[in-house]
């Protein structure tokens, strides 16, 4: 199967080719005819889209077809981008020769659609393009467990009880979601267990069973800090430090391997503990309980009872008490419902989420009636539930959920760069309204995060929200449904032809070998995203990309050890690009043609010195330079960054002459100071503080050299108290560290630093505006405003919270 949710995607064409840019084009071209036609088309496809989407799994004609049309419709697409993104150069004849010979690929589109409406398809309105949802957050992820009380107390008699053997297994065996972790932290986190052993230890396991990362995340786990050690033998010595001579519970969850020999070689590391130690495995394989432990201590989990799960879906589907009494019908048609999950935790959880939005009873009799339930396939697990929630998500919803997938298994990832890449394929709609597509872009990942498709990782329990990765289940639906697609390269290029493949992910085949890009993606003409993921870096830059994969929404090169070469211009539609924990000195003139660029990650990127102009990347959201220590200066022009919400560090450049002065109030009109009148003009230094006066920057800033300010008029420009979304400034007088940091977790730097500067009179600022001392306080009083501020904000949400 495909991921072939259509509906955003044919709106977006049918937006674009009625925009009056691409019409003057479509004249200059001749193309007027075809682009009539697709106008008239597209809303009859339109109207039958969802009703093809819902039938796609159980009509293999539905599926073909909606497969071409994805094919056809990406390819328009990306013909518009590359046209509107050339619209202001000049028609010469060998674009015009280029624009014929993509003509036919207007011509598909069109016959496409033709034939899907011969199909007996039925219309149906399409939901509105206005995304409506409450804002969320994730203290209400963790739901009570209903039920597995008995289930608790017979694991908590086989780990207690005195077995006269160390370090003994026990197993929780049971199909995927129906709560085998669930029940192990039950266990884990029970009052008794807590008396009965000295030390716990939770490690999650997964497919990727290396006993050397098992033994390190013990000691991390055991230790409650991070472990540095990489040599194995030092592990296992480490690992023996802190268990001999210790009662300790051990739990190893979702145990996939079943090797035996690699079983016995971890199971040896455990017997150090004292008598009354126990291991705890939880593992959907019969098999690897019969390999690690007698079959007395296994316990096979079975599903819930219906009440039970009725309790989960209850909690998910209504608001409280008083709108479940208000809607008596729908608790007929949920119970029902409840009827299909056969028992499953997971199934319930997820299917009461997706009802949570509905209120209408034909809506839900819909999800109850759909012929997904019956696939034969999959009839006797969580897939059909899952399956019948996501095609009953909101079409951008879908987007965003599939392209989870490109991710490898079980890899973590942070929120701001999922929504960042979301951005980059227009996959965030507009509410046509004032908000950032990035705040649209969060509710988006709350709703995916309410219905348990994303976990949240933490380094220890009750601590701090670290990462995000994708619920294994949702994860293999993604995957499914993302089909040819979407593509994940462990070891090698698998499939016959990658022809429709738009999102690639590349792994190293060993942890220590560079990933190698196979020369058969090049195939791939119409990618869209690359990622290449490698623990130790990229020795060589695979520059064959920049012309094989010109139609790139989303590149990730991490880790480059050489400089990029200038060949990455013809990357013109590239909106996303992470070179982050890179080693090069420098960053190729050609980024500053990227125009399409929305985010550039260079966080970690220690040797760069200098970056190029990115004042005509006028749509770039996101300049993220942390731990770019050696840079000395940013380039001038950043204040014409009018969307620029991320720069955590500035640096005040060096004085200018004096003839680089120009007029706020007629902008990019170069005036000589020595010649025009400075009295008749607002002067304003290219590159100096003045360039943050109107950017609504976010996060963190750090400013450095702030020495090099002339004046109370400069540090009052940079504007810093109206930026309202700013949570953490520093202030650094030279390049190194910070001589002032306001935090609202670091308030009381702020009175140590004013025994060292201490303020001037006057609320109207220093009175001599020449005074670097004055200047210095003038930012000092600004930034415990804005520490106020940010005080204030958050005691306010988390009263609201």
């Amino acid at each position: 199967m495909v991921d072939i949710v259509l509906a955003p995607l044919l709106q977006v064409i049918f937006d674009k080719i009625a925009d009056p840019v691409l019409q003057e084009f479509s004249d200059y071209f001749e193309l007027d005819d075809q682009f009539k036609k697709l106008q008239r088309i597209l809303p009859m496809a339109q109207a039958v889209i969802q009703d093809a989407e819902e039938r796609q799994a159980t009509d293999k004609a539905v599926s073909v077809w909606l497969s071409e049309l994805k094919d056809a419709t990406c390819r328009v697409e990306d013909l518009i981008e590359e046209f509107t993104y050339r619209q202001k150069g000049a028609r010469s004849k060998s674009y015009a020769v280029n624009f014929s010979k993509n003509r036919r690929v207007l011509d598909d589109l069109q016959e496409v659609l033709v034939e899907g409406l011969k199909l007996p398809l039925a219309e149906r309105k399409v939901g509105g393009r206005k995304f409506d949802t409450r804002e969320t957050s994730s203290f209400v992820l963790v739901s009570e467990v209903c039920g597995r009380e008995e289930e608790r107390r017979k694991i908590l008699e086989l780990l207690l009880e005195s077995s006269g053997e160390r370090s003994s297994v026990v197993s929780i065996v049971g199909s995927p979601g129906i709560g085998k972790s669930t029940l192990g932290q039950m266990v884990y986190n029970d009052d008794e267990v807590k008396r009965c052993f000295d030390l716990r230890i939770w490690v999650y396991v997964s497919p990727d069973f290396k006993v050397k990362r098992i033994i390190k995340a013990a000691i991390e786990s055991a230790t409650g800090s991070k472990c540095d050690l990489e040599e194995l033998d030092a592990l296992q010595f480490k690992l023996w430090d802190i268990l001999h001579k210790r009662k300790f519970l051990l739990v190893l969850d979702d145990v996939w391997n079943e090797d035996e020999d690699e079983w016995d070689k971890l199971r040896a590391l455990f017997s150090y503990g004292f008598d009354g130690s126990r291991i705890l495995v939880t593992t959907r394989s019969q098999k690897i309980a019969m390999i690690i432990g007698p079959s007395n201590w296994a316990y096979h989990l079975k599903g819930l009872c219906k009440e039970d799960c009725w309790a989960i879906f209850r909690k998910r589907a209504f608001l409280d008490q008083l709108e479940e009494e208000n809607h008596p019908n729908l608790v007929v048609v949920g119970k029902e419902l409840v009827k299909k999950c056969r028992g499953l935790p997971l199934a319930a959880k997820v299917l009461g989420g997706l009802m949570r939005f509905k209120k209408e009873e034909t809506d839900w009799l819909h999800v109850q009636n759909s012929d997904l339930w019956n696939l034969r396939d999959y009839r006797n697990g969580v897939f059909p539930a899952l399956l019948v929630s996501y095609l009953h998500l909101p079409a951008h919803l879908k987007h965003c959920f599939v392209f989870c997938s490109i991710f490898p298994k079980n890899q973590e990832f942070e929120r701001k760069t999922i929504i960042h890449m979301w951005m980059a394929h227009g996959f965030i709609l507009s509410d046509g309204e004032s908000k950032a597509l990035e705040d649209i872009g969060n509710e988006y990942f709350n709703e995916l995060l309410w219905m348990s498709v994303f976990e949240e990782i933490k380094d220890c329990e009750g601590g701090p929200v670290r990462g995000y990765k994708t619920n294994e289940a949702f994860y293999n639906l993604a995957r499914f449904m993302g089909g040819k697609e979407l593509l994940v390269l462990e070891q090698g290029l698998a499939q016959n032809s990658v022809r429709q493949v738009r999102h690639a992910s590349v792994l190293p085949e060993y942890s220590y070998r560079p990933p190698l890009i196979p020369e058969a993606l090049c195939q791939s003409k119409h990618l869209r995203t690359l990622l290449v993921f490698s623990e130790g870096g990229l020795p060589t830059t695979p520059s064959h990309i920049f012309s094989s994969f010109v139609y790139l929404r989303v590149l990730k090169l991490s880790g480059c050890h050489t400089e990029l070469p200038e060949s990455i211009a013809e990357l013109s539609l590239l909106r996303y690009l992470d070179l982050s924990n890179s080693h090069f000195h420098s960053l190729p003139f050609a980024i500053s043609s990227l125009r399409s660029l929305q985010v550039l990650n260079l966080l970690g990127c220690y040797n760069l010195k200098v970056l190029p102009p990115l004042d005509q990347i006028t749509g770039l959201r996101h300049l993220d330079i942390s731990g770019c220590e050696a840079l000395r200066e940013i380039p001038y022009g950043i204040r014409n960054l009018v969307y620029l919400q991320t720069l955590p560090i500035y640096i005040v450049p060096k004085n200018l002459p004096q003839s680089r002065v120009i007029d706020l109030r007629f902008k990019n009109l170069q005036l000589n100071f020595q010649t025009d009148a400075p009295h008749l003009i607002e002067k304003v230094e290219l590159g100096s503080l003045y360039e943050l006066q109107h950017l609504d920057l976010r996060g963190g800033l750090k400013i450095k050299h702030l020495e090099r300010v002339r004046d109370v008029e400069e540090a009052k420009a940079a504007n810093l108290i109206s930026k309202a979304h700013l949570n953490s400034l520093g202030l650094c007088w030279g390049h190194e560290g910070s001589d002032f940091i306001m935090n609202p977790a670091l308030g009381a730097n702020a009175a140590r630093f004013q025994e060292q500067k201490p303020l001037l009179p006057g609320p109207a600022g220093p009175s001599d505006p020449e005074d670097p001392e004055a200047c210095a306080n003038f930012l000092i009083r600004t930034s415990q405003q804005k520490l106020w501020q940010a005080s204030s904000r958050i005691k306010t949400s988390r009263t609201c919270s």
